[in-house]
């Protein structure tokens, strides 16, 4: 069965007091903060690699991690998502999504480490931040959701 199937049969059964790991809004019934949750932290410690930052992981096939754009705004909004690692962009692309739209992307993350994801909509808000991919997400695959509102910009993620 897929990770998302199961996922998405979760989501439809009644869980008291469960947020996504990553979930970046507050639990006590108040207004989402603009402020960046961090993370717990996940070991990076090498399993075979040659050293603690890139451990050797075997990347999931069949559950990648993505990244999910959804404009949730009443108009049509051109959003840039740039993923960089160190000097490196993996992905950097701008799209035009109408109203309510979505799309997904695969930047091939392939190994663990600190990566920063903008994401800046023309016109409007932008959003940084650095987020730390761990063994568990590279060998079992994470979504990573961008919620683009009239006023913010969240970024959570579940794995």
């Amino acid at each position: 069965m897929r990770r998302r199937t199961l996922l998405a049969a979760l989501a439809l059964s009644p869980v008291a007091g469960c947020v996504a790991p990553g979930d970046d809004t507050a639990m006590n019934g108040s207004t989402p903060s603009t402020a960046t949750a961090t993370p717990t932290a996940q070991s990076t410690a090498p399993t075979t690699g040659t050293s603690q930052d890139t451990p050797t992981v075997t990347p999931a096939p069949d559950d990648p991690i993505l990244f999910v754009v959804d404009n949730d705004t009443g108009n049509e909004q051109t959003v840039t998502l740039t993923i960089t690692r160190d000097e490196t962009t993996l992905l950097d692309e701008t799209e035009t999504m109408a109203a309510g739209d979505s799309v997904e992307y695969d930047p091939m993350i392939g190994s663990t480490g600190t990566y920063t994801i903008t994401v800046a909509v023309a016109g409007g808000p932008s959003r940084t931040l650095e987020r730390t991919i761990g063994r568990f997400a590279v060998s079992s695959g994470s979504n990573h959701f961008v919620d683009i509102t009239a006023g913010e910009i969240r970024i959570y993620w579940e794995e």
